[in-house]
């Protein structure tokens, strides 16, 4: 672990490098010291930007989103006490798929169901997880593969020709989408109480908080209660948006004007193991005699055991850190975050790459396929060499390695790459080019 290099950084704020010292001499494990001297001091710097914006925008309560939330919340509820602030905070159980399945609910055409993302391309993009986020069991699927004339096999991993056909299928048969908004009424009464029981649809300035990356999140709950209440007042706040920020969607590192400069070193889906809570993700809500409860899946066991580390340690961090630090602007909280996050995301040493390589990880609404974030990803992992994604890319091929794709500079490192440097600059300036190429689509 490159613990000389963190303290390095952390050195131009020595407040921060001693809430540091102090917080990893009384914590056990690698885990604990990297969170000690990274995690702790980002997230910290992250939440603290949230504090004093919310403090200037007369914000008077912060509802931090589940699963991200969890760490976030903890780390906020140390500031906000020590500070003698006025805030109160709250965790809301919500998730892309319980939104999703509440939302379809208002839907009546199937213009509305793809603007609600029902057809959205993504990880994994296959017959099965599309109906799936719907909530469809599988007899139910092989219900509705008979009606629509579909006999490929619904695992299948579909590319963007044959996911389109797919969705076409679909597409034509209207009485599935009635189903699925009779289906999604009781969802969406219980969530609609759920929100209104936790104080969502109180007469107050409120910020919801999460890690990133589109606001997709706050874009489907900011729908579901739209005619409940004046979403005017509700403001959320992001480590880094992939879209253009604006003051009802707040950016802490980048947005898409200067994602360029920060994402080709930085992993988002890293970021967000950074953030693991102790529970499962929401499928839904619950109503009992002691109100609506949220319904969480089985939550995975490493991921318990790291979250209860990594959130042990960012709580001790922040309680040294507010009593050693003097105020930090923002713009330095932000270069302090870069750094830290460049120095272990992009350039991370075997041992790192082992240490977090292991989180499991899907990127997706169902959470359907859970694999390593990172691991020895063999000769694929030749892939994502900037010549060879090219002409991949020209003949319709896959520009990831089989395997290990969701942090790739881990992945480079634990396939045992040598020239390191040749595969870490190839994926760094094919994510440059790709940001810059979004970045003019925004702006014509």
């Amino acid at each position: 672990m490159k613990i000389k290099k963190y303290k390095k950084i952390l050195g131009d704020y020595p407040g921060l490098l001693a809430a540091a010292d102090e917080t990893a001499m009384k914590s056990k494990g690698k885990l604990a010291q990297v969170t000690a001297y990274v995690t702790a001091p980002v997230l910290f710097c992250y939440v603290s930007y949230v504090i004093e914006s919310a403090v200037k925008q007369g914000i008077q309560r912060i509802y931090f989103l589940a699963r991200d939330g969890y760490i976030l919340k903890s780390i906020a509820d140390v500031i906000i006490k020590k500070r003698a602030l006025g805030i109160d905070t709250r965790y809301l159980y919500v998730s892309r798929y319980a939104l999703r399945n509440a939302f379809y609910f208002k839907c009546d055409t199937v213009q509305d169901f793809e603007n609600a993302g029902f057809f959205g391309h993504c990880a994994v993009q296959s017959a099965e997880n599309t109906l799936k986020r719907a909530g469809f069991e599988e007899c139910q699927r092989v219900e509705v593969y008979e009606k629509i004339g579909f006999t490929d096999d619904e695992k299948k991993i579909l590319n963007d020709a044959e996911y389109n056909n797919f969705c076409t299928l679909v597409k034509n048969d209207k009485e599935l989408f009635s189903d699925i908004k009779n289906r999604s009424e009781s969802n969406y009464k219980n969530i609609i109480e759920y929100f209104r029981r936790n104080g969502l649809f109180d007469d107050k300035k409120i910020a919801l908080v999460d890690s990133g990356w589109l606001g997709s999140v706050q874009k489907t709950l900011m729908e579901l209660i739209r005619d409940k209440t004046d979403t005017d007042r509700i403001t959320g706040y992001y480590f880094g948006l992939y879209r253009e920020k604006n003051d009802k969607y707040n950016s802490f590192l980048f947005d898409i004007s200067d994602a360029h400069k920060y994402v080709p070193t930085f992993c988002n889906n890293l970021f967000e193991c950074f953030c693991s809570a102790p529970h499962g993700m929401t499928t839904g809500y619950t109503v009992t005699d002691n109100g609506v409860q949220p319904i969480t899946a089985e939550a995975n066991s490493f991921i318990i055991e790291a979250a209860s580390v990594q959130t042990e340690v960012a709580v001790n961090f922040a309680g040294y850190a507010c009593e050693s630090t003097a105020d930090i602007s923002v713009k330095e909280l932000k270069k302090l975050s870069a750094r830290l996050l460049k120095a272990l995301m992009y350039k991370p040493d075997r041992e790192e790459a082992e240490i977090f390589g292991v989180f499991p990880f899907c990127d997706d609404a169902t959470e359907i396929s859970v694999q390593p974030i990172a691991c020895d990803s063999g000769k694929s992992i030749g892939n994502v060499l900037f010549l060879n994604r090219i002409s991949r890319k020209r003949k319709g091929q896959s520009i990831y390695p089989d395997k290990g794709m969701f942090w790739l500079y881990g992945s480079i490192i634990l396939s045992g790459c040598k020239l390191v440097w040749v595969y870490r600059y190839s994926v760094r300036l094919w994510e440059k080019l790709r940001l810059l190429r979004e970045k003019r689509k925004l702006c014509r």
